[in-house]
């Protein structure tokens, strides 16, 4: 049976693990109150490299960034932008499907023995943008 000083001591992969992240601040009373969400592995890789990149451990990085965004002058904001931002890719997404329909109607015609005019070349080019200018939003959106 180890000894009260020898209890005291850490195993030495214990005290690299504490010295991996930075913990929050203790407060002097105990925090009582609990939530434990749950995360897919995308979300949980995000919140990982997230937290490893400001020195916190992942429960005080989860901690801190849901009280930073209940603390906000409009609460919702955090949470709503983030969801209003994915609305909005799913209303691109739906109009640029919509437009892939087209496409298909004029590639018939083309295929039918029609030459593409330049208004339509000029719309094709349009239409990559806005492919583009999405994708470059999800990209955003997912590194958020």
């Amino acid at each position: 049976m180890p000894s009260k000083g020898e209890e005291q001591q850490n195993p030495p992969a214990a005290e690299a693990v504490r010295a991996a992240a930075r913990r929050r601040l203790r407060q002097s009373v105990p925090r009582a109150n609990r939530v434990c969400p749950r995360f897919s592995d995308p979300e949980w890789s995000l919140l990982q490299q997230a937290a490893g990149q400001v020195g916190l451990a992942l429960g005080g990085y989860t901690a801190a960034a849901a009280v930073a965004a209940a603390a906000s002058a409009d609460p919702n904001a955090a949470v709503a932008d983030y969801r209003r931002g994915i609305q909005e890719l799913m209303e691109s997404n739906r109009q640029l499907g919509a437009v892939g329909n087209n496409l298909n109607q004029l590639a018939h015609y083309v295929n039918a023995g029609g030459q593409p005019g330049t208004e339509l070349r000029q719309l094709l080019a349009r239409i990559e943008a806005s492919i583009d200018a999405v994708d470059e939003a999800v990209e955003w959106l997912v590194r958020r």
